[in-house]
């Protein structure tokens, strides 16, 4: 049986999160959802996820704690933030929290897609 890719989607948004599944039909990863927690100490879902897509909001503080959380695992996620905050420095300040790609909302699936395989390595 061939590995399964683990994605965890935190998002508060139930149709961005059947999007983001959407967006990602052709793969074949198992999804686990979850809301953004009121704590970064409570990230539940997949404890091993090779992925998670997380919406970054403001204040950004919350989502920031669970990237770099996320960043502290012995075996780290892949990370994409989809956030509605442009300035560059929020920008900033997810990628420097441990996001390896930042994408803008709203976003075109082939913008996700392209993230993913960029960051899980499947590109190529």
């Amino acid at each position: 049986m061939d590995y399964q890719m683990r994605v965890l989607i935190i998002e508060d948004s139930l149709v961005l999160r059947r999007l983001i599944e959407t967006c990602f039909r052709d793969f074949d990863f198992e999804y686990e959802t979850q809301r953004l927690p009121h704590s970064p100490q409570r990230i539940g879902g997949f404890g091993e996820a090779d992925l998670v897509v997380i919406g970054v909001y403001q204040p950004l503080t919350i989502a920031l704690g669970i990237i770099s959380r996320l960043k502290e695992r012995a075996e780290p996620p892949s990370i994409i933030a989809l956030t509605t905050d442009t300035r560059d420095n929020s920008i900033d300040r997810i990628s420097d929290a441990g996001a390896g790609a930042v994408i803008k909302m709203p976003f075109r699936p082939d913008e996700l897609r392209a993230a993913a395989n960029r960051l899980l390595g499947l590109d190529g």
